[in-house]
């Protein structure tokens, strides 16, 4: 495709949705004006590309070579990741069966209300839950899946390289709306292999998703999390408690003058008195909610960002709990802090990395699912060794994974 009609369609998509803007919502018109690019580059590049059954797909040697080189490099380095690639891919294997499993029983018992979803892209500007489907804002979408797809093709080709798997062609693919893009390997001599080459195959694209998803998470803690500072405590008053009886609101930053900048300084104060004592609470304004990763990698929190100026003063008189300890009547929601960087570009870049994690993380997990088609299944089919149980497992871990899915529909 010649590059000055690539922009060209580009353009002219993005004149479309602004176009579109004048009747329609904002959202829908920029889902739009994406479709209609879409389509676009597609009719450019009819020529190329080709119909196999529900999936458009166009196929190159570009990239052929550069894998080559990549591989080659070091040898020896990529086969030890592609090991350590098997043995990872086991654990998420095991650990993505038995999520499903456990997600599927709590919503056939009605503990869950939601399982296992699908993420779709949409015309919303921020995301919404539907039970079987997770739709996000179509960019951050766009963006998660290039984000998955380019590392785990990638590493699929190299581990084909490294031990000699020629490598077809590369490319890319449409399902609908759906991306995605493929390394093609001669699957004849693939299957030639010894039993480790191609289990090193078959995990490299879940590993890269993994590897990927650290990378992430070192980012948000290295660089966005250090321009969080701790300044209090983010506190909702429990209905009939001391707190809530004087209405108190906001993040907790003192009491009686001492700073509370953590949960555990705020256990520790109330230590200090007795059920009955009276106290001076001071709060802060909450501005807005972000999200930030802590030590756990997988378990974003959130963080109440507050306006120190803007503070308010309550006379609480404490209660007594269970315990006889005094009692302040409220419960953490989120760690209270202040920002140092620009807020936009904190809440933009947590936000896009934050998806980032959930799509690498929560793909590659999926992805070594014992499913027949994916990547899992060819790797527990080729570990088996025995196609009855390859098929047996597959059968029964796609019912769990569809269970998840569309259960939530029919199971209130």
């Amino acid at each position: 495709m010649k590059s000055l009609h690539v922009l060209g369609i580009i353009a002219l998509g993005i004149i479309i949705g602004v176009l579109l803007t004048n009747f329609i919502s904002p959202d829908i018109a920029l889902f739009v004006s994406f479709i209609a690019i879409v389509a676009g580059l597609i009719l450019l590049d009819r020529k190329s590309v080709k119909l196999e059954g529900i999936v458009i797909m166009r196929r190159t040697k570009r990239g052929r070579d550069f894998i080559d080189r990549v591989a080659k490099a070091n040898p020896k380095f990529w086969r030890i990741a592609g090991s350590i690639g098997v043995i990872l891919g086991v654990l998420m294997m095991i650990v993505g069966t038995l999520f499903i499993a456990t997600s599927a029983y709590g919503v056939a018992s009605g503990a869950s209300k939601g399982g296992v979803r699908l993420l779709l892209p949409g015309p919303v500007s921020s995301p919404v839950s539907v039970p079987g489907v997770f739709v996000v804002p179509w960019w951050i979408w766009v963006i998660g899946i290039a984000v998955v797809i380019v590392p785990h093709e990638f590493m699929h080709g190299i581990m084909c390289r490294i031990d000699g798997v020629r490598i077809k062609s590369v490319g890319w693919l449409l399902l609908a709306i759906i991306p995605g893009a493929f390394v093609e390997p001669d699957e004849k001599q693939l299957a030639k292999q010894k039993l480790w080459t191609k289990l090193r195959v078959y995990a490299a694209g879940s590993f890269a998703n993994l590897i990927v998803a650290i990378i992430v998470v070192f980012v948000f803690v290295l660089v966005l999390s250090p321009a969080l500072a701790p300044a209090g405590v983010f506190v909702a008053a429990v209905e009939g408690g001391p707190s809530y009886n004087a209405s108190l609101n906001g993040s907790i930053i003192s009491i009686n003058g001492q700073p509370t900048r953590t949960h555990n300084d705020l256990s520790t104060l109330l230590d200090g008195y007795r059920p009955g004592d009276t106290v001076t609470v001071t709060t802060a304004e909450t501005k807005y909610v972000v999200t930030y990763f802590t030590g756990d990698v997988l378990s974003p929190q959130p963080a109440a960002v507050i306006d120190t100026e803007k503070t308010k003063s309550y006379s609480v008189t404490l209660g007594a709990n269970d315990n006889g300890k005094a009692y302040l009547g409220v419960y953490v929601a989120a760690q209270a802090v202040t920002m140092s960087m620009d807020p936009n570009i904190f809440i933009m870049a947590s936000t896009l990395l934050l998806w980032m994690f959930i799509f690498s993380f929560g793909i590659g997990i999926v992805n070594m699912l014992p499913i027949g088609p994916l990547d899992g299944g060819q790797f527990f089919g080729a570990a088996t060794k025995k196609k009855v149980i390859a098929k047996t497992v597959s059968a029964i871990v796609l019912a769990l994974l569809l269970f998840n899915i569309i259960g939530p529909f029919f199971i209130g």
